[in-house]
């Protein structure tokens, strides 16, 4: 398994898909806070894509080094400025971002913190600010004898989620550059719809398009459309 280092010394996974090998354009397909780079969306992405794509493992996830968090949002859009710089000298010029649920997050952070990327595609962010995620939300926390939290629903710590409840979602959007597309599943029953409303709302002129789909959050049964979507913008510039 191939894989570059980032910042803190991680070694992290990655694969090449190459359409067009004379062709130095790319985009950077990142996954779902749960999953890796080889799962069915982001294959189905690297392989349907008109372009080339590049897509990894941030740390703790697939083969990559480190531990895995449900926080670590702001390390991760620096994951992504690892490996956009890793690209670049590679002799690659990155157009875009294409992220799904919590990378799609980050990768808005990303360009409110580096803004190198000029498209960014968000599929099914959590707009956050001050809220835990629906799927950790709705599951009791698990409670010590003095009352204290000290863990959640799928192993996040309290550290992780009170990491989580800091993000201020709004200063991101405001400072994101480039222009963003926003696509959400009108039935996504682990990031709400309405999620990529407050988007819209905080990105203004920066939110060049919002797609709502019929379909849940893993994309079941519009992976095509999304990719037809993805394609069309990119051809259209």
């Amino acid at each position: 398994m191939e894989t570059f280092t980032n910042r803190n010394g991680l070694k992290l996974a990655y694969k090449f898909s190459i359409k067009n090998p004379e062709d130095k354009r790319i985009y950077i397909v990142c996954q779902f806070a749960f999953f890796d780079m080889d799962f069915l969306i982001y294959s189905f992405f690297s392989q349907n894509l008109e372009v080339n794509t590049f897509r990894f493992d941030f740390p703790g996830n697939g083969k990559s080094d480190g531990e895995f968090t449900f926080a670590g949002h702001v390390s991760q859009a620096g994951d992504i400025d690892d490996a956009v710089k890793f690209l670049v000298s590679r002799g690659y010029i990155v157009e875009g971002i294409i992220g799904h649920s919590k990378s799609a997050t980050v990768s808005i952070i990303y360009s409110a913190l580096y803004g190198e990327v000029n498209t960014i595609f968000a599929i099914a962010p959590n707009f956050l600010n001050g809220l835990l995620p629906a799927f950790m939300a709705q599951h009791d926390a698990i409670i010590s004898s003095n009352g204290e939290i000290v863990r959640y629903a799928f192993g996040c710590t309290r550290e992780m989620a009170q990491e989580i409840l800091k993000i201020d979602m709004k200063y991101y959007c405001q400072r994101a550059r480039g222009n963003i597309y926003i696509l959400h599943g009108y039935d996504d029953e682990i990031i709400a719809y309405s999620n990529s409303l407050e988007f819209v709302k905080e990105l203004r002129g920066r939110c060049k398009g919002h797609f709502g789909l019929n379909c849940d959050h893993m994309l079941t049964g519009v992976l095509d459309d999304v990719v037809t979507i993805i394609n069309k913008i990119i051809r259209d510039g």
